[in-house]
């Protein structure tokens, strides 16, 4: 049954209210003790880290799309990427680009995916997933990874991303 304008507007008008709400609470974000990104951030969850600087991580998404699915998150918590300050969100958008370009040449695809979506883990994430055609953006996903495969992977971008 479709939805009536009424009940459009009011649920959009919930949910402002609700992102106000949101906003309000993450002027000054605070690291989560649940956050499994937060915990990699403070070193408590070990990963397969390809770069990090002072605001901003990238390491291997632990149940990729593909190989070299890499997820870029600012070291603060947020839990949307829409709660990110401006310069923030900018930021993570210019290293994301930065990244793409040694990833797409490190795993010989023709493109690098962008995924935003933020269900998965309740931290903003910037999904970056080499891809050679549509379609591929799935979370099928490549099951079974060992360590040794994800550290021949993270040793292969660590070393592009170097060189770029």
């Amino acid at each position: 049954m479709p939805i009536s304008r009424r009940s459009f507007i009011i649920a959009g008008g919930v949910g402002l209210a609700a992102a106000g709400e949101v906003i309000a609470q993450t002027k000054d974000p605070k690291p989560d003790e649940n956050c499994p990104f937060c915990k990699i951030v403070a070193g408590k969850l070990s990963t397969f880290k390809l770069w990090e600087d002072r605001h901003f991580l990238a390491f291997l998404d632990h149940k990729p799309i593909s190989p070299g699915h890499t997820l870029v998150i600012p070291k603060q918590h947020y839990p949307y990427l829409f709660d990110l300050p401006d310069k923030q969100y900018g930021e993570i958008m210019s290293v994301s680009k930065r990244l793409a370009a040694p990833i797409r040449s490190a795993m010989g695809s023709k493109r690098i995916g962008v995924l935003v979506e933020g269900f998965g883990v309740d931290h903003s994430h910037v999904h970056l997933v080499p891809i050679n055609g549509s379609n591929e953006l799935t979370r099928k996903g490549v099951a079974g990874v060992t360590d040794e495969e994800f550290k021949k992977v993270a040793d292969l971008l660590r070393s592009a991303i170097g060189r770029s």
